[in-house]
């Protein structure tokens, strides 16, 4: 056990993406990274239904520039089922479509070292029916100390369209605590704030998710997370939750 906690926090003081806990906010030139999500909706009378599964690929471009192909909820730091491809849809809120939408990512290393910051930006599509494009401006930033780290992502989404229909400015400060308690292991509590800004007095939600991820081989990851979107707030119910099942390989 103290050997491979060692070797950790030298891999980790090293920039090594070797542990969960110390991989690094963007990848190194011409590496790819790639989760495949299933998202479970755990709402109250409404288990599994919807049930979506959502790719995500991430490209090193450059040693300081990754671009990436998104569908899931979890790539936006949010705690909902219905983000891409529903394979069980509901008709009600998240999923009255095969298909939700996609989008691009693209993030650039600024500042290196312990604390690693990356300006952030994307091009999303969150509804086809009706059309709802919009972008998000913020910054992905990374404080890593041995086993622990601290990931924040506060960005702005802005719609570009149809913003009468539920299309409308957004803003979210997600906060992850990560911990690597032994080697290939990794646990997280994630929370945050994010409210649409019209509704910024009495319409902000905190989330609250646990975490839990594997190096299953070299390449190969497993997670799965228990997310409640709103848990704290003026509309605060412990009904919503969804659960993450991810399969990762970089």
């Amino acid at each position: 056990m103290l050997v491979c906690l060692a070797a950790t926090h030298a891999r980790a003081n090293e920039g090594r993406s070797d542990d969960i806990v110390s991989r690094p906010i963007v990848l190194p030139v011409g590496a790819v990274a790639a989760d495949l999500t299933v998202e479970i909706n755990l709402a109250h009378n409404f288990w599994g239904e919807p049930l979506s599964l959502a790719p995500d690929v991430w490209w090193g471009a450059t040693d300081r520039l990754t671009l990436g192909l998104v569908h899931s909820n979890a790539s936006l730091e949010r705690f909902a089922p219905g983000a891409s491809f529903c394979v069980r849809t509901d008709d009600v809120l998240y999923c009255d479509a095969p298909y939700r939408g996609s989008g691009l990512d693209a993030r650039y290393l600024a500042v290196r070292g312990d604390i690693a910051i990356a300006p952030r930006a994307r091009v999303l599509v969150r509804d086809i029916e009706p059309f709802k494009p919009a972008i998000t401006l913020g910054a992905l930033a990374k404080w890593t100390r041995g086993r622990y780290a601290i990931i924040v992502d506060p960005y702005v989404q802005l719609g570009l369209a149809n913003q009468e229909q539920g299309n409308r400015a957004q803003l979210f400060m997600p906060v992850e605590l990560a911990l690597q308690p032994t080697c290939r292991w990794q646990l997280a509590l994630s929370t945050g704030w994010n409210t649409v800004v019209a509704s910024i007095d009495d319409g902000w939600h905190v989330p609250l998710a646990f975490g839990v991820r594997a190096r299953a081989t070299a390449h190969l990851d497993i997670g799965a997370t228990l997310g409640f979107p709103t848990l704290l707030g003026p509309q605060n119910t412990p009904k919503q939750r969804v659960a993450f099942v991810t399969v990762g390989w970089r």
